[in-house]
């Protein structure tokens, strides 16, 4: 048992890179970290780190124990958090990511009226923003994420909300001054975006290739329907963040006849295994955005 605290470690600290930020993470003394790696060398005769005043970097020998060493990290951490899902309590605080767009998302209204409706002991705590939290390091309990983001951990577990579809939008006095009646009337228009997008628009048989790489950088995606409804120019939307604002008439649909690409909502877990907790919070999430694809039918 003693080794394989030792390969524990071992993971540990090639995660952290350092002997000091790996025992901080074990809760260790740096000697104690370095005491389980020499034993590790002394007891099976090899070279695992090479280690100089500035940088330890694993050996040939180390980069070939490190891949089952991850593993065995990964599956230790696994066992542990099923047996913290046990509690079959509904309560206590949950962190949830999501974009900062999906802000005005209506199911996102719907699972928290809902969610403080049935489950008053349970506390929200949404991480709004555009980047990507690591659920591994225990970040965060579910991620909100769309597209490739979602699936491009094998590590986690990524169950379909919704599927939304990207809409072109301007605000009305954006669109009175500057129409647009035909795809090619979008290159003279001025564009805000948050990422560069190149996406085929169809109609029927027809295609036009949208580019908006040249269009003015807005850092955040809610800050960016701010400006589309303040008349700065068109941007691309995903039809759920903007519904409100449709609905009102804030924004206005450009060219509603052509079709862009969809784009696949997830909820995403570290484990498949969840507290009563979060699997509460993700039955409410799956069946209310449910609703929102159903009405899209």
């Amino acid at each position: 048992m003693q080794e394989i605290k030792s390969l524990l470690t071992f993971a540990t600290l090639l995660e952290c890179g350092t002997m000091s930020a790996a025992a901080e993470k074990l809760d260790m003394t740096p000697s104690a970290v370095s005491q389980h790696i020499s034993r590790l060398e002394s007891t099976y005769g090899v070279k695992l780190l090479n280690r100089s005043t500035r940088s330890l970097t694993p050996t040939d020998a180390g980069r070939a124990l490190a891949d089952s060493c991850r593993r065995l990290l990964r599956c230790t951490e696994e066992a542990f958090a099923t047996l913290g899902q046990v509690n079959t309590d509904v309560g206590g605080s949950i962190k949830i990511t999501l974009p900062s767009a999906m802000a005005a998302h209506p199911a996102l209204h719907r699972s928290l009226r809902r969610l403080l409706r049935d489950h008053p002991a349970v506390r929200p705590q949404l991480l709004f923003g555009d980047g990507l939290i690591d659920l591994q390091r225990g970040d965060a309990d579910i991620a909100l994420r769309g597209g490739e983001h979602a699936l491009d951990d094998e590590n986690l577990v990524a169950r379909l909300l919704t599927r939304q579809r990207w809409l072109i939008c301007a605000s009305p006095d954006y669109l009175a001054e500057h129409p647009v009646a035909a795809p090619q009337d979008l290159a003279s228009c001025r564009w805000l975006r948050y990422l560069p997008a190149r996406l085929t628009m169809r109609r029927g048989t027809d295609f036009f290739e949208l580019d908006t790489s040249q269009g003015i950088y807005c850092g955040q995606l809610n800050a960016l329907a701010e400006l589309a409804k303040a008349g700065l120019g068109l941007a691309l939307f995903l039809d759920g963040d903007i519904a409100a604002d449709l609905a009102e008439g804030r924004l206005k649909t450009v060219l509603p006849d052509w079709t862009l690409p969809s784009v696949d909502v997830y909820a995403v877990t570290p484990y498949r295994i969840q507290s009563a907790r979060t699997q509460a919070v993700l039955d409410i999430l799956l069946q209310e955005f449910d609703k929102e694809g159903e009405k899209a039918v």
